[in-house]
């Protein structure tokens, strides 16, 4: 831990820097993210984007903006950090750890995009067919929908995340194999742990800090439903691999 603790200073210094230049930036510093997640929805949902400058990209058919806000740097930065603290020890020379720290910027990058293009995807022809079947109303509402989307995408995608780059430290990188009861606690801990500190326990923490408790109680319910449901199907999914 202690010799690697200038890359994770690095890690938590750069992603404290991205977060604090990207909570107040406008869409026109965002076109970094912005304009490949606009692109890929395009090849996904076949929606058309046109950019205005300081709002986003704007799908006048469907009403919808990927604005600031859609951008998805967060789930950027709780990959980055997930990838740079699970896999950096694991590795023996410090070239590798060089190495890793660059793959892990560029794959959360990717992932990142990729993952985010098919929250937003979801999130624009889903609310039209549960319209449409009159089943947006009542406790679903559109919050509702937006919350349960983004949790199930992000969340999701998460132990998918890990598991791939745990294939590429170990195939690629030259990190040692776990055994199979070891490998199956890691590829469930370490994304619900991380998924949780991002998405639960730091906007708990600003919500003491504001005294802002409004909608917080049945946000963090939801979340929690949610995530626990996709937690034990994952768990089945990797007993029934080892079996």
């Amino acid at each position: 831990m202690r010799k690697n603790s200038f890359i994770y200073l690095i890690a938590f210094a750069a992603a404290f820097a991205v977060k604090i230049c990207c909570g107040t930036a406008d869409s026109d510093a965002l076109t970094w993210i912005l304009a490949p997640v606009s692109w890929c929805v395009k090849i996904l949902g076949g929606i058309s984007f046109e950019y205005v400058s300081h709002v986003g990209y704007v799908s006048h058919a469907y009403r919808f903006i990927i604005a600031p806000s859609c951008s998805g740097v967060r789930f950027l930065i709780l990959t980055f950090l997930m990838l740079i603290v699970s896999f950096t020890h694991v590795l023996d020379t410090q070239r590798k750890k060089a190495f890793w720290f660059a793959f892990s910027v560029g794959f959360s990058y990717l992932a990142t995009v990729i993952v985010n293009a098919i929250r937003i995807t979801i999130s624009i022809y889903l609310p039209i067919l549960l319209t449409e079947k009159g089943l947006l109303s009542g406790l679903l509402t559109a919050q509702r929908l937006h919350t349960m989307i983004g949790t199930t995408v992000y969340f999701s995608s998460l132990f998918v995340i890990y598991f791939l780059a745990g294939k590429i430290c170990t195939k690629i990188f030259g990190a040692p194999s776990h055994e199979k009861s070891a490998r199956r606690r890691k590829y469930l801990g370490i994304p619900i742990f991380w998924y949780a500190a991002m998405v639960l326990v730091l906007p708990f923490l600003s919500r003491i800090y504001h005294d802002q408790w409004e909608g917080f109680g049945q946000y963090a319910l939801l979340v929690t439903g949610i995530c626990a449901v996709i937690a034990l199907f994952f768990a089945l999914i990797t007993r029934r691999a080892e079996v």
